[in-house]
């Protein structure tokens, strides 16, 4: 699976948006943004022009085992928005992981539709890969609510399901192993990236499915325990 270059990233432009940092979605009455075209839809993963790497936030590695199990959702001494990965499942050479987006500012969040996913390696090099709004064409054992309006208060979370195989049929290309995920909530700000624990083995299957935003149950939010969207059938 080919790396995408810089020459390439800069003529493509960037798609940007802010986590954790206030203005990362809609807020204060503002309309929502990102709205999929229905599940299995997709969507060449183009470059995506992160503002930094923040220096508090994961990194592959060793590192990773000194994170926690599960998402904090803590918006102790933070603003904006927390975007955390949930653990890994793995059936079969399906993945399956859940993306946690918790509002740590003021007024409300709003989020509609899928986020838009960005494969990087350990360099932050971009992989060609497609971003895919639905799980259908990776899995039938995710539910996907499809896009609707999400509005989020203060400590209230959203979560996206993340699904993808390992599968490793082409061996003309090399394997797919990112190191990292880059997330657009919404279109039109500076993202961030997550390491998800393990990494992102897509094979060669070059395609990453997400689910559409949810609300999180109340019971869920802020100290609750989530796991990952584990697939019901593996083999699907």
């Amino acid at each position: 699976m080919s790396r995408i270059s810089p020459g390439r990233a800069a003529a493509l432009g960037a798609v940007a948006v802010a986590l954790l940092v206030s203005g990362c979605g809609q807020q204060d009455g503002s309309s929502g943004g990102g709205q999929g075209d229905g599940p299995g839809a997709g969507v060449p993963s183009q470059p995506v022009a992160a503002d930094s790497l923040d220096p508090d936030a994961p990194r592959y590695g060793a590192e990773l085992a000194e994170r926690p199990a599960q998402p904090s959702r803590d918006c102790t001494g933070k603003t904006g928005t927390l975007l955390e990965p949930g653990p890994v499942d793995s059936a079969m050479g399906l993945r399956a992981m859940t993306l946690w987006l918790t509002h740590c500012g003021t007024g409300t969040y709003r989020l509609d539709g899928y986020p838009t996913l960005q494969v990087l390696d350990e360099d932050g090099t971009a992989f060609d890969v497609h971003s895919l709004r639905g799980a259908r064409a990776v899995t039938t054992g995710v539910e996907d609510p499809g896009p609707h309006l999400v509005t989020l208060r203060h400590g209230e979370s959203a979560t996206a399901g993340v699904v993808w195989r390992n599968t490793y049929a082409n061996t003309a290309e090399d394997p797919v192993n990112g190191a990292r995920l880059q997330v657009l909530p919404v279109p039109g700000r500076p993202a961030r990236t997550v390491a998800p624990d393990g990494g992102i083995d897509l094979g060669s299957t070059g395609r990453i499915g997400t689910t559409a935003w949810r609300k999180a149950p109340a019971a869920e939010s802020g100290a609750g325990r989530p796991t990952g969207p584990a697939p019901s059938t593996p083999a699907s």
